[in-house]
């Protein structure tokens, strides 16, 4: 982070010295709004916090997601576009007492400025004893924050936004506990990000305030916190506030180029495509000014379903099914090859699309918990379904209980046709084909909707395939 004291910072505005930064990723016509914008957060700052000592300036583009909903939870890419022109920016100082002090700004046409109140903390009391600074580390601690707030609130939930920021606090100071110790510092979130406009205007300001809490400690993103950590693990941070959101979010916004879509894979964080926007297409985002309201059970249920269908292919199907004629092509450590819903693929297990039409078709088509956890005891898969159970579901999962109804099936069937249909998005993109491009976009989003995958359409969709059809994939699901 380079660092300058506000009187400097504002001096550089007003001439041409960060014109070319400011062009490049606003663009030229934007220049002087971003100007004003810039000039606005670091006024903004000096007023709360004096202008004396040196800070720096982070910044996190607003995103979208045009393919891919949910299925980041299983580890599955998903095309990501950055939003430009719609920023998170936080103007930072260090502090040597360990105190944080946070304002805002929301410059959003609407809101009122001061919709996030302005809130302090001691480091001393946020930080945990223990290390989180692994995903798995930062997931379990966030699960026992969780049910601790529900024991004494009645809600695993925490809505303030002082949460979003002590949540990558608590990830980093673990990360780099032992390098350094972590330092405090005064900051103000100025955002034109919509916070209830689908851009994951919370995700913006996770990553913004995480990239200024590296420069007030003189680390950089991207070198002295891998690209992969910076998604993966300051994403999954915001578990600590009691949603449960995936991480591709905060992928779109490091990972994002101007003008260009990207494939984002997580578990590890990796773009896995680009492809350009047409220049004779345009990306609009349009904001409705009606409230985006969650439902977290339905959320939740879905993302269940990731694990819980997994489970039930490795530990109760394939053992049955592997001696299939139709299953000749199945590695034979295809154990060893399933860990996450990603892992049921074509190219991973060496099946043909006719085995995973089956593989679906044997699903429940709805089931819960508890009767997963009885068929699995009754069927000798007991023991994998309780390592299961304690690894993907324990804490992670405040709205279920063991008789929440899962619809398996359709669930599952959905984030693998979606997995298939992010790759061959790119594709065509890349190949220009804009038409099929478009088709596959308009399936996905109904595909959204709760429609039940019946066998008989799995079962047509295999018989194509065995008669050779080329253009039956999982993306037409």
């Amino acid at each position: 982070m380079i660092k300058a004291s506000v009187s400097e910072w504002l001096e550089a505005l007003e001439g041409t010295v960060l014109d070319g930064f400011l062009s490049n990723v606003y663009g030229a016509d934007a220049c002087a709004a971003w100007k004003r914008h810039y000039s606005q957060a670091l006024t903004l700052f000096a007023e709360r916090y004096g202008s004396e000592g040196e800070g720096g300036i982070a910044r996190c583009p607003g995103q979208m997601n045009l393919m891919g909903m949910h299925i980041d939870y299983g580890g599955m890419p998903s095309v990501r576009i950055a939003v430009r022109g719609s920023d998170t920016l936080t103007v930072a100082r260090v502090r040597d007492d360990g105190g944080v002090r946070y304002a805002s700004h929301l410059e959003y046409q609407g809101e009122p400025v001061d919709r996030f109140k302005p809130f302090e903390l001691q480091l001393s009391e946020l930080l945990p004893d223990e290390c989180v600074s692994t995903r798995e580390a930062l997931m379990h601690y966030a699960g026992k924050v969780c049910q601790r707030r529900l024991e004494e609130t009645g809600s695993a939930q925490d809505h303030d936004w002082s949460v979003l920021v002590g949540g990558q606090l608590t990830y980093l100071e673990s990360y780099f506990r032992a390098r350094q110790t972590f330092r405090g510092m005064d900051a103000l979130v100025w955002s034109n990000v919509s916070p209830s406009g689908g851009m994951s205007s919370s995700s913006a300001l996770v990553i913004s305030t995480a990239c200024a809490a590296l420069g007030v400690n003189d680390l950089l993103p991207r070198e002295d916190l891998p690209e992969s950590d910076l998604v993966d693990g300051v994403g999954t941070s915001e578990w600590i506030r009691g949603t449960r959101g995936g991480t591709a979010d905060h992928g779109g916004m490091v990972m994002g180029r101007s003008g260009q879509l990207v494939g984002v894979g997580v578990f590890p964080a990796i773009a896995t495509g680009a492809a350009p926007l047409p220049s004779s297409y345009l990306a609009i985002v349009l904001d409705t000014g009606v409230p985006r309201v969650y439902d977290e059970s339905v959320k939740e249920e879905t993302v269940v379903a990731y694990p819980l269908g997994t489970f039930y292919v490795r530990d109760r199907l394939l053992p049955d099914m592997e001696s299939d004629q139709a299953f000749a092509g199945l590695c034979t450590d295809w154990r060893n090859r399933i860990e996450m819903i990603r892992d049921i693929s074509e190219e991973r297990l060496g099946l043909s699309p006719q085995a995973i039409y089956r593989l679906l078709e044997a699903m429940p088509a709805q089931t819960t918990l508890r009767e997963m956890a009885a068929e699995a005891e009754q069927s000798g898969a007991g023991d994998a379904y309780r390592r299961m159970y304690e690894s993907e579901i324990t804490g992670k999962f405040q709205a279920l209980d063991e008789d929440t109804p899962i619809y398996l099936r359709r669930r599952f069937a959905f984030g693998l046709a979606e997995q298939d249909r992010v790759r061959y998005l790119l594709e065509y993109l890349a190949e220009g084909d804009m038409s099929t491009a478009l088709e596959l976009a308009r399936i996905s989003h109904v595909g959204d909707f709760d429609r039940e995958v019946e066998p008989s359409e799995l079962a047509h969709l295999s018989q194509l395939a065995d008669m050779g059809d080329q253009n039956i994939r999982m993306y037409s699901l």
